[in-house]
Order: C-alpha cells, then sequence, then structure tokens
C-alpha cells in the first residue's frame, strides 16, 4: 500500500504544470478584466466614456484583433503580453463575448 502511494506522488510529481491548468473560462475572463481593464474600459463592459473603445462591438469574427490589442497594445492601450499568459488572453475573450 505505502509503495503505491509513493509511486503515485511520484507520478503526479513528474507531470508538467500544464497538466493541472484550468481551461479560460468567463469566470476567470470577469476576474482578470476587473482587474487588468476596467479601469479604462468601465464597470461590466460600459464604457465611461467616448475615449475608451467600447468592447461590447466586438464581433466573434474579431478575436485575432482583440489578442492582438491586448498582447501587443494599441494606441492607448497598454500592452499586457508580458504579464497575461495566452490564456488569460482566451479568459478576456470568452468574458467579451458572453457580455454581449
Amino acid at each position: 500500500m505505502r509503495q503505491r502511494l509513493l509511486g503515485l506522488v511520484l507520478a503526479v510529481a513528474a507531470l508538467p504544470l500544464a497538466a493541472f491548468a484550468q481551461e479560460p473560462s468567463v469566470d476567470q475572463g470577469r476576474r482578470l478584466y476587473g482587474s487588468y481593464c476596467a479601469r479604462c474600459h468601465g464597470l461590466n463592459m460600459v464604457t465611461p466614456g467616448a475615449a475608451f473603445f467600447d468592447l461590447r462591438t466586438l464581433t466573434p469574427a474579431e478575436q485575432d484583433r482583440f489578442e492582438r490589442s491586448v498582447t501587443q497594445g494599441l494606441r492607448a492601450m497598454p500592452a499586457w503580453g508580458a504579464i497575461l499568459k495566452p490564456a488569460d488572453v482566451q479568459a478576456l475573450w470568452l468574458y467579451v463575448m458572453a457580455g454581449k
């Protein structure tokens, strides 16, 4: 029994960290949005003024544009690519699409 448990522990320890990563979700995107995006794009994506892009106008076909803007920045938009992981950007996209 003890040897079997030790074998299981060693097998789990050998797994890459990616095996424990969760799939991007709307809830994760909501949390990330609150931390990184709401300041400019408004609570619940209700833009506080015309100075900021209204994310609610994005269509599903604009996912590449969204990801590029988030990771590389665009005009006044800062580049978040060094801070957010690809899965984080995916979660943000899911949140934006769910809020339409």
